[in-house]
C-alpha cells in the first residue's frame, strides 16, 4: 500500500491549466496516456527490478546524467533547461528579435501543453513511485511529490526537442538524443520506471506536433 505523503502533493491541478495549442477537452480525450502496467504483473515487476538494478549498479556516467538533468525545485527546471539549449542555435542562426521570439514561443507553448497533459495522466492514474513499491530502492535524486506515471522530464524534453528539431532540422537528431538522455536520467536516478520515461517521451512528442503545425501555418517561414 502507498504511504500517505506527509508533504502536500505538488501541482495536483496542473492538468486543468488552459493549454495553448490544444483544447482542454483534448488533454484527456486525445492525449491522456493508456494505463501503465499494473503493480504485480510480470511486466511491472521487470520494470521495478530494473530500477533496483540502477539503485545498486548505476555507473558513474549514469549517475552524472541523473544529476546533469535533475533541474529540481528552485532551479530553471526542465523547460528552462530547454530554453538554455535553444539559445545558441537561435543566436547562431542570426534570427532577428521577432523570429527569435517565434521560436521561443512555440518551444514554450509546446512544453507547457506537454506538461499539462503529463500532469493530467499523473493524477488520473496516481501511480506509485518505485520506492513506494520496493523500499530497498535507494534514489540518488530527491523524489518529487507527485505520482510517477508518466515522467515530467520526459514529456517536457520530448516536446522541446520536437519543436527545436522543426526549426533547426540539421540538429534534430541531436535534440532527440538529448531528450532521451533527459528522460532516462530519471530511471538512472531511480525515481521513475522505464515505462514512465518511454510513455512520457511519446506524449510530449505527440502534443508538440500541434505547436509545429501552428508554426507551419503562421506565415513566418
Amino acid at each position: 500500500s502507498m504511504e500517505i505523503p506527509a508533504r502536500p502533493m505538488l501541482a495536483p491541478n496542473f492538468g486543468h491549466v488552459t493549454p495553448w495549442t490544444i483544447t482542454s477537452a483534448q488533454v484527456y480525450s486525445t492525449y491522456r496516456l493508456p494505463p501503465p502496467p499494473a503493480v504485480g504483473t510480470p511486466e511491472f515487476q521487470t520494470a521495478l527490478d530494473e530500477v533496483l538494478h540502477y539503485s545498486e549498479n548505476a555507473t558513474r556516467e549514469e549517475q552524472h546524467i541523473a544529476f546533469r538533468w535533475d533541474d529540481g525545485t528552485s532551479t530553471y527546471t526542465p523547460p528552462g533547461h530547454w530554453n538554455y539549449i535553444a539559445t545558441p542555435y537561435i543566436h547562431d542562426a542570426h534570427l532577428n528579435p521577432l523570429r527569435a521570439a517565434r521560436v521561443f514561443s512555440y518551444l514554450n507553448m509546446a512544453m507547457q501543453d506537454a506538461g499539462i497533459c503529463v500532469w493530467d495522466s499523473k493524477y488520473y492514474y496516481f501511480f506509485p513511485r518505485p520506492t513506494n513499491v520496493n523500499p530497498d530502492i535507494k534514489t540518488i535524486l530527491p523524489i518529487p511529490n507527485f505520482p510517477s506515471y508518466p515522467s515530467g522530464h520526459s514529456g517536457f524534453s520530448a516536446a522541446g526537442a520536437a519543436v527545436l528539431g522543426y526549426f533547426f532540422p540539421a540538429q534534430a537528431a541531436y535534440f532527440e538524443q538529448q531528450a532521451e538522455e533527459a528522460a532516462f536520467s530519471r530511471l538512472y536516478g531511480c525515481i521513475h520506471y522505464r515505462f514512465d520515461c518511454v510513455d512520457g517521451i511519446m506524449q510530449g512528442k505527440n502534443v508538440a506536433q500541434n505547436a509545429i503545425n501552428l508554426a507551419k501555418a503562421d506565415g513566418g517561414e
